[in-house]
This record gives C-alpha cells, structure tokens and sequence, in this order.
C-alpha cells in the first residue's frame, strides 16, 4: 500500500474547492484499508473515508489520513430466473454506470436512481433516493469494516437502519464502520415506479419501458442539476424538512399553496425544502464566490474560484433566513468537514 502526502483533494470532490489532505491512500484491497487504519492510529491521525466525494464539502484542510475507497468489482449471485437477482457491488464503482449496466441486464427497479452521483458505498450511507425510490427498497446487505471490533461484518437491512436519507452510518455508527461492497435484489419483472408526479408527468402516461424511465430521470436531472465536471456541486445541499401536522396546518393557513408529501411515521409530513428557498427569492442568488443554481434553489455551485467557506458561509445564510421566515431549521445533506 502507498500513502501519498500533502494531497491536494480538488480533484476527489464534485464542488472543485481546494483542500489540502495531510495523507491519502487510494484502497483497492481489504488489507489495505487494514494497514491504513494502522498507519493512522500508530501516527495518532484521524481518518476521513472518501469515496466519489459526491457529497462533502471541505471548508479546512484536513491534518489525518484520507481513505480514498476505489477497490471495483461486480458479482452476479443467485436469483430466480425471471423473476429477482441479487449482485454484489464494490463500494468503489460509480453509481450510475451500475445503473445503466442494470438496465442493459434487464434488472430493474433502479431507474429512478439514474444519474444519481457518486459511488456504490456511499448509496446506503445517505440511503439515497430520488422520484419515488430509494436504495432501502433493493438492499439485501452490506460488507463492513467494524473498527471498534477490528473485524470484518455483514450487516443486513434491519441492522442497517434506513430512514429518509439516513442509517445507520450516520448515526449510531458514524465512524465505525466502512463499507466494501453492497448487496442488492434486483427484479427480472418490469414494473415502473411512476409515483413521482413530475416523472409521470414528464413521460405522459401511458405504459413507458424501462429505457424510457431511465431516460426521463436523467432528462429531469440534468434539466435541474448542473454537471460537477463543468460547474462544481454537491446535488442538493439540504435535506426535505419533516414537520409535525400541526406546524404545516399552520403554514398552509398563511401559504395555501405550500406543497407536502406523506410519509410513513404518524403525525409528520415532508415538505420540499427547495420551496421554502424559491419562495424566499434564493434561486440564483450568490453571496461572495459561490452562487446558488439559477434552476434550483436546493443546489449550490463554485462558478470558479469558491472556497468552502465561501459555500458554507452561502448555506448558514439561506437556511437562517428559511428558520427566520418559516420557522424551520434545514439540515444540510451535504458532509462538511
């Protein structure tokens, strides 16, 4: 295993902003990820897992050891014929070329998750989900790394405890475990998912094939969402707020039009964090160096030049101004280190 020093982390995250990593080591390899753990408690450094960096944000630099997961590989398992398949993924392949590879198999049920950045390890992480699907709904189980036991895991879907946008490794186990490779149940059966109003809307009825699903989501996508490559961003920068009955009833009264969706826990809906920002004029916007997108108010970009405090400084500012107007406190999605 080689450990670089003094890397410049640019280039491992979507928003371009520089920072600057004290140790990096690129993991292929289990015992790789073994020795670097090592190298980092004999040295007395902190860790930071980094994957596609999708999804971070890094406003210092960072004094420990970066664990860049770029191990790869796909296995085909057992299923019915017909009917499911279960595939075992490395966390380090991209999550959208899996998509697609789905797709070309005749595996379905992922095409709503099209386009969506980042790797196959961080997918369970954030639980991630778009127009009416998340990874929760294929999940079968995960291969960790447990550096409290010193021992490698398997985690099944109960232990892995999903929530919109959440597990898990986001809580109770944020910083415990690592994850090498994911294991999901895909269908043989086409049945599209077109609960999303705006996919529905966007195909205009009908009985649409998988190719013309995957097709729409990432037509949607992009028609919402800048490409890193060419405008540096994390997707949406804040979750969608789940609020009590009682607080939307309140809302609906001084904003009828407010938008909500149900959710499973009793007495909570969600509502979409991107209205509460347009309503508030922040679509567009910029504060210094960064800029929030002109075609959505939830994404924050780096035109060029941006720092990441300049981006965080951005998001305090929009998400006071939503607890100040509304009364609602946003909570980033994005990590910020």
């Amino acid at each position: 295993m080689v450990i670089s020093h003094s890397v410049n982390l640019q280039p491992y995250n979507t928003f371009g902003v520089s920072a600057v990593a004290a140790h990096f080591a690129n993991i292929q390899k289990r015992e790789e990820l073994e020795e670097a753990i090592t190298f980092a408690e004999v040295e007395g450094l902190p860790t930071l897992v980094l994957a596609g960096g999708s999804n971070i944000l890094f406003v210092h630099d960072f004094p420990g050891v970066i664990l860049h997961i770029g191990n790869s590989g796909i296995r085909w398992l057992g299923g019915f014929p017909g009917s499911t398949q279960r595939v075992r993924i490395a966390a380090g392949e991209n999550w959208h070329s899996f998509t697609k590879l789905c797709l070309d198999k005749r595996l379905y049920g992922l095409e709503n998750l099209a386009l969506i950045p980042g790797t196959v390890g961080a997918a369970p992480i954030q639980n991630i989900g778009a127009y009416g699907v998340e990874l929760a709904d294929f999940f079968v189980e995960l291969s960790v790394y447990d550096r409290q036991s010193r021992s490698w895991e398997v985690m099944n879907k109960s232990q892995c405890d999903f929530a919109y946008r959440d597990s898990v490794f986001k809580k109770a186990g944020k910083g415990r475990y690592i994850v090498f490779d994911v294991t999901l149940e895909l269908s043989g059966i086409w049945k599209p998912n077109l609960n999303y109003a705006a996919l529905g809307n966007y195909l205009g009825g009908g009985k649409p094939d998988s190719k013309m699903v995957f097709d729409a989501v990432c037509a949607i996508r992009r028609s919402k969402l800048p490409d890193p490559s060419r405008l540096g961003n994390a997707g949406s920068f804040f979750k969608n707020p789940i609020i009590s009955d009682e607080k939307f009833t309140v809302l609906s009264k001084q904003m009828p039009d407010i938008p909500r969706f149900d959710i499973e826990e009793k007495g909570l809906v969600k509502i979409p964090a991107a209205w509460l920002l347009d309503r508030l004029g922040w679509k567009g916007g910029s504060r210094g160096a960064a800029s929030v997108h002109r075609n959505h108010a939830l994404v924050l970009v780096n035109p060029g030049g941006a720092t990441g405090e300049d981006i965080l400084l951005l998001a305090q500012e929009m998400s006071s101004s939503v607890l100040e107007n509304f009364g609602i406190a946003l909570e980033p999605e994005v990590q910020i280190i």
